[in-house]
């Protein structure tokens, strides 16, 4: 028998706080919910972003193979023409523009190409001026249809650690975006730099269209909204996803996007990436 206040030892038992143990277990088990649940939002993202990937090939079905299309007549004339005449002269131009044609042909499909290949994770050195100009090869017919006239100004800058599908998605999207804020046509200044002090590399965008009023351009980032009725006639845009995945895409790459517009004056997105160091793009190529 015990003696003191007149309490069994099972009373004192039952008043004891729960073990620690237990308590372990518990956060134990919450850690282990939030991991599962972090893991499946981050699985349903890269569906998403996968499904967008599929989106814009979609879209872009009809463009390259109209481009495609051209290059093929282009070939197949020229080649009738070296074969009825034997002149030198002649063949020698159906062959240029035969290999001329050929060239294009083997560009749309390179960049289409590389817009569907790798996962959504792979990452690796990236020459931002030449994916631009891969994805400008995808719309030139279109540029040209619209009378918009692309400006290029490029400064000599680094590469970006970057998955490159994911960023021909994101230009193919600002590119046709400023495309559509031009209806009657105009300038699309497409301009690169490198900030050496921040250690970025700023690729904008500018066309010289409609613009945005300050509702919008609070708007434009959210899931779903869109200015647009739906897709125009080349079957691009209307969705409301387009800029809501640009950001999602430039953030994952520990980016930044930037709007600046004003109604009447035109739209400029300029899209900021850290650049690689010298060491880094050595490292990623093996050296």
């Amino acid at each position: 028998m015990v003696e003191g206040d007149g309490h069994t030892a099972g009373e004192a038992a039952a008043c004891t706080p729960p073990h620690r143990d237990e308590a372990s277990v518990l956060r134990h088990q919450l850690e282990v919910a939030r991991l599962k649940h972090a893991a499946e939002i981050a699985a349903l993202r890269r569906q998403l972003l996968e499904a967008r990937k599929e989106a814009t090939l979609g879209e872009l079905l009809g463009t390259t193979t109209h481009e495609f299309n051209n290059a093929l007549t282009t070939i197949l004339n020229y080649a009738k023409l070296g074969l009825r005449h034997r002149d030198q002269p002649t063949r020698d131009k159906a062959l240029e523009r035969i290999h001329s044609a050929g060239t294009r042909a083997a560009k749309i499909t390179a960049s289409v190409l590389g817009m569907a290949r790798g996962g959504a994770t792979r990452m690796e050195p990236v020459n931002l001026q030449l994916l631009v100009e891969d994805v400008l090869v995808l719309l030139e017919r279109e540029m040209t249809k619209y009378r918009v006239q692309v400006e290029r100004e490029f400064a000599p800058a680094p590469s970006v650690s970057a998955n490159p599908g994911q960023i021909q998605q994101v230009l193919l999207n600002l590119l046709v975006n400023a495309r559509q804020a031009m209806p009657q046509g105009g300038r699309l200044i497409l301009r690169l730099a490198h900030d050496a002090l921040l250690g970025s590399v700023d690729l904008m965008v500018r066309d010289t269209g409609c613009g945005m009023t300050p509702d919008v351009m609070r708007r434009m980032f959210e899931p779903h909204f869109s200015t647009k009725a739906g897709p125009d006639e080349t079957g691009k845009g209307g969705s409301g996803l387009g800029l809501t995945a640009c950001r999602e895409i430039v953030e994952g790459h520990k980016g930044r996007i930037r709007v600046e517009s004003a109604p009447g004056k035109g739209t400029a997105i300029t899209i900021r990436l850290p650049a690689l160091k010298p060491q880094a793009i050595a490292s990623a190529a093996g050296v």
